[in-house]
Parts: structure tokens; C-alpha cells; sequence
């Protein structure tokens, strides 16, 4: 999937690397210290979080530059315990008291945050501490970009903001400065969030796995490689590999099994998954968005986004779920829903970047169904303008000073959607075809994506796209049967349109009855070139011509048929005719 499902937590408990602190500045001048200092480190490396704990805080009278409180900070907040992070924020206030400027505790205070917005049950608070935490690594990296709790925090961080792309770069920089089987996992679990098929995450994986065989995570990442290389019962044992105490300390065990269960066609099992982690975490929205796929993919657009409106009772401020939701219900031409959802997130997100293109598509779409543009529409747009950099998305993922939550990459395909159906409004079939086709390339090997803009290109009548999308997904199992599906409704909708446009043809003497047939074969297939020939026909040589309406089906034909159409030539050498003639069918003078 092209987002692509986002960890909102992954693993408060883990080690996140072999120097969580940058070198204190007390090491030139107080070695005695500084050794201390690094035995209370090692333990930290060893995942002995109490004895961490007890050794920072024996560290603390003699401190005089703030690296043994951020210690401290860290090695209770990693322990997970409530009332630690609770004492580790009162740490961390002591230090900011005495040591401001301390690089290694502003650091230290993003992961405390970071760890805070997992605890919250509160997106919007989650979105607070998020923001706080980021805040805290930028400052701390820009003091010194060598501090690897900073890097490592920031990637997380972004991970959780569903900012996949701008997590990409502390990760490999963490990588970087720490090159151990954690850092490694944790680019990565990123990288196959990016694309399920990276090759560079799984030689990553490949590699951790060879060096330390027993690694939790990174088992759960080759169950999901397998998963996505079409294995799923190797992805099955792999993921039960990991030992069952170890299991509860992987927010996506539940989620990645149910993943596992869709794709051996064990619907059920992968419906009692998704529960299951939803159970255990009911604010992680990865297992709720999947049973929306899972239900999309199997054709039922109507339960897929009710599961999504029942996650947003829970995650009400959960606003990328809520552009998820909209965008399932626009692709199943659910325009009303996904009208509701983009103007809820812009109530709160006036200027939200994907929203605003989410609602051109619906007025595009309702302007096509109503004949008529809705009222709003121009004032979209024009917001829309005012807040995009036309020049292009910048490398911070940002449009007119917006961060893009879900990033370049899907705010691009966005546009390039609301381009398209800008395009068919207009009748403007080919560009149209052309900007659909180029998304539906892009998740060629992805089933719900697939599916989704199989079922948007049918909804929009774009039938040659629509059997684009459904030829792919052919090719992948476990929606097979459904492409076949899509494939056959082509078949009936073109039927039907051939079926309607030979009646024209034989109503010739009867305009009225043959305008009618010709309408209902374009309402059959809103792209066949054949009715709109016979309207062309019937404007240009019936018993009362309409230069102006045979010049608009001509037009429309061109831009439905194929180049090697046998009718093109004719309708080409009338529209050169037609162009003699004004919009009221008289010569020009």
C-alpha cells in the first residue's frame, strides 16, 4: 500500500544504540567521571536500565555540565514504568535549570517526549509531545549533529507523524554513528513502510539477522519481507519464531499476522488478528486502516469505511486517518462522505494542502454527476493556489511553509489525482488517462492501491485506466478474483454502450429517439467514441444541424478513440469545416 500503513508506536522498551549520548565535556578535565559516566552508558547499551538508572543518579552531586541528568532522564524513561517517565520529566526540569544549553539534555528531553506521546490517549496531546520532541532533537542536532539519541528520536518521531520520507535521513544518519543491529532495523522497518519491496531493507535485515540471529524486530521485518515477496507461509513461521514474551514488545505482531492471514486467503483469521491488536493498543490505527483494506479489496466499499468511521470514534483527532477515510470514500464514489471528512480536517486545518485537493476532486466529480459547478468550488481553488508552491514540493516536504504530513511523494500523487479529474471535467480524456495511468504504475504491485483506483477510474468512467489497474492486480493473488470482477463490468458497461449506440444508428429518422440512444450509450461508457460519432453525425448531418454541438462531439471524440480509429480521418477533415462556422452555425464573414 502506497502509504503506505504508518507505525504511530513502535517499541518504547528498545535500545535505541551503542552511544545514546554524545561525549560528555567533562571527559578532558575529570576522567574519574568520565569513566563513570561510561560504565553507567554501558549499561545503558546492555539494556540494564536500573542499574543505568542507580548509576547515573550516584553520578549526579558531582555533575557539573548536565550529562549524568540526561542519563538518568533517559535510563528511567526507557524502563517504560509510568511513574518513571513521570520522574523523568522532573529530571529533566532540574536540568534545565541548571544546564539550558546542555546539547545531551535537550536530547534527552525529546525522547522523554517522544515517549510521552505514546503513553497519551489523546491525539491531539500525542500531536503536542510529537511536535515538543522534534523541537527538542532539531536544537540538540544543531548543537551537535553527533548525538545519537537526537537522530534516532527525530526519525521515530517523524515515523509517527506519518512523515515517512523526512524519517529516512536521521535514521541513516543514526545508522551512521552507531551502525548496530537496532539502527540498522529501525531504517529498515522505514524503508519497507517506503516500499514493501525495498531491496536495501531487506539486505539490511539480511545482514542483522546474520549478526544477531535472535533479534525480535528484526525478525518481524523479514516476516514481513516474505509477506511481501509472495511467501506467506514462511512469513508465518518467521513471525512465530520470535518467542512469545517477546512478542507483546512489537506493537505490529498482531497487524503484520493479520497481513499474513489476507494473504493466504484466510479472511477470518486476519479479521481476528486486526482485533486482536486493536485490543491491545486501541489507539495504534495501522489495524484499522488494514481491515478498511481488507474489506475494500474483497468489494465491500461500505464496510471498509465503516471500519474507518468506527476507528475515528476512538482516534476522533487522528486527521491523516481522516484523509485516509476520504480518499477510500472518493475512490468508491462515496462523494458525500468524502466531502464531510476534507471539510472536518480544514474546520480545524484551514489550509491543509491534501484536504483542499481531496475536495477539488469532489466538486470535479459532483460538477460531472450535477451538471453544475458547486458554489465552493471556486473558493477552493483559490485557496488551493494561494498555499501551493507551484514552483515544487520542496526537499523539506513542504508547501507554502506547510509540512506535508504524509510527504512529497503523496502530496504529488494527490495533485497529479486532482489534475485528472480536473482533466475529465473538461472532457480531457486523454490527459486524463495519462496522469490515472502514471499513479496506478506506481503501485502496479500493491492490491488495495490497485483495487481502489481501479474502482476510481470506473467510477469516473475512464474504463481503459480502470482495466489498467485490474490487469495488474490480476497478476497478484489474492485479489484476483476481484480484478476478474472489475474486468467483467468493463465488459457489460461496453456492451450496453455498443448495445445503445447501434440503436441511434438505427433511429437515424427519429433524431429525438437517436440523441436519446446515443446519451444512453455515453452514460453506459462515458468514454466510447462510437456515440459520440453518431451525436457528431447526427449535429453535422441530420435534418437540423448544430454546428456548435457537432463541433463539441467531434472534439470528444477525438479524445475518446484510439489513433488508429477508423473514423478519425472523417470527424478530422469535418472539424476543418466547422471551423468556418461561430458557436450559432453561421459562416464567418
Amino acid at each position: 500500500m502506497s502509504r503506505k500503513a504508518t507505525v504511530i508506536a513502535l517499541s518504547c522498551r528498545l535500545l535505541l544504540g551503542t552511544s545514546v549520548l554524545c561525549g560528555s565535556a567533562l571527559c578532558a578535565t575529570l576522567p574519574a567521571l568520565s569513566q563513570s559516566i561510561a560504565e553507567a552508558d554501558e549499561y545503558l547499551i546492555q539494556n540494564r536500565f536500573k542499574e543505568a538508572e542507580d548509576a547515573y543518579r550516584a553520578l549526579l552531586q558531582s555533575d557539573d555540565t548536565g550529562d549524568s541528568y540526561a542519563g538518568l532522564a533517559v535510563s528511567l524513561a526507557k524502563q517504560g514504568i509510568p511513574s518513571k517517565v513521570v520522574e523523568a520529566e522532573r529530571v529533566l526540569r532540574s536540568a534545565r535549570e541548571k544546564f539550558p544549553d546542555n546539547p545531551n539534555v535537550i536530547a534527552a528531553g525529546g525522547y522523554v517526549s517522544y515517549i510521552h506521546s505514546q503513553k497519551v490517549a489523546s491525539m491531539a496531546k500525542r500531536d503536542i509531545f510529537l511536535e515538543a520532541a522534534e523541537n527538542l532533537c532539531k536544537r540538540a542536532i544543531k548543537a551537535n549533529p553527533d548525538i545519537l539519541i537526537a537522530q534516532q528520536t527525530l526519525g521515530l518521531v517523524k515515523v509517527a507523524q506519518d512523515d515517512l520520507d523526512s524519517a529516512v535521513d536521521p535514521l541513516r544518519k543514526a545508522v551512521g554513528l552507531a551502525e548496530n543491529p537496532i539502527n540498522l532495523t529501525l531504517l529498515a522497518q522505514v524503508l519497507l513502510k517506503q516500499d514493501p519491496k525495498d531491496k536495501e531493507a531487506e539486505q539490511i535485515i539480511t545482514k542483522v539477522l546474520h549478526d544477531k540471529p535472535d533479534y525480535p524486530l528484526a525478525r518481524l521485518q523479514k516476516a514481513i519481507i516474505l509477506n511481501n515477496q509472495n511467501k506467506p507461509e514462511d512469513a508465518f513461521m518467521e513471525l512465530h519464531n520470535i518467542p512469545a514474551d517477546k512478542q507483546k514488545d512489537l506493537p505490529e505482531w498482531n497487524t503484520i499476522k493479520g497481513d499474513i492471514c489476507k494473504k493466504q486467503g484466510d479472511g477470518p483469521g486476519a479479521l481476528a488478528a486486526y482485533r486482536e491488536a486493536i485490543r491491545l493498543d486501541p489507539h495504534m490505527p495501522d489495524p484499522y486502516r488494514h481491515m478498511a483494506e481488507y474489506y475494500a479489496q474483497r468489494g465491500d466499499g461500505e464496510m471498509a469505511i465503516a471500519q474507518m468511521h468506527d476507528a475515528l470514534e476512538i482516534l476522533p483527532n487522528d486527521m491523516q486517518m481522516r484523509n485516509d477515510l476520504a480518499e477510500l470514500a472518493l475512490r468508491q464514489d462515496k462523494l458525500d462522505v468524502a466531502e464531510t471528512e476534507y471539510k472536518t480536517i480544514l474546520a480545524s486545518q484551514p489550509n491543509d494542502a491534501n484536504a483542499l485537493l481531496g475536495l477539488t476532486r469532489v466538486y470535479n466529480r459532483k460538477s460531472r454527476k450535477d451538471g453544475q459547478i458547486p458554489p465552493e468550488f471556486n473558493k477552493i481553488m483559490e485557496q488551493l493556489r494561494e498555499i501551493i508552491n507551484e514552483r515544487s514540493v520542496t526537499t523539506e516536504k513542504t508547501v507554502a511553509g506547510q509540512v506535508l504530513k504524509g510527504g512529497a511523494k503523496d502530496f504529488k500523487e494527490k495533485k497529479t489525482l486532482s489534475e485528472a479529474e480536473s482533466a475529465y471535467s473538461q472532457h480531457h480524456f486523454k490527459e486524463a488517462r495519462q496522469l490515472i495511468s502514471s499513479v496506478i504504475v506506481d503501485h502496479k504491485d500493491e492490491p488495495y492501491e490497485l483495487m481502489s483506483l481501479g474502482e476510481q477510474a470506473f467510477n469516473d468512467g475512464d474504463y481503459q485506466s480502470a482495466e489498467k489497474a485490474y490487469s495488474f492486480a490480476k497478476e497478484i493473488p489474492e485479489v484476483a478474483p476481484r480484478a476478474e470482477q472489475g474486468m467483467s463490468r468493463i465488459v457489460t458497461q461496453r456492451n450496453e454502450a455498443s448495445r445503445q449506440t447501434k440503436l441511434g444508428d438505427a433511429t437515424w429518422k427519429l433524431p429525438a429517439v437517436a440523441i436519446d440512444h446515443y446519451k444512453q450509450a455515453l452514460i453506459a461508457d462515458p468514454q466510447y467514441p462510437d456515440a459520440y460519432y453518431g451525436l457528431y453525425s447526427m449535429f453535422t448531418k441530420g435534418e437540423n444541424p448544430d454546428p456548435e454541438k457537432a463541433h463539441e462531439n467531434a472534439l470528444n471524440f477525438l479524445e475518446a478513440a484510439d489513433e488508429s480509429h477508423p473514423l478519425r480521418q472523417e470527424v478530422e477533415s469535418g472539424m476543418m469545416k466547422l471551423k468556418k462556422h461561430d458557436g450559432k452555425g453561421k459562416k464567418k464573414k
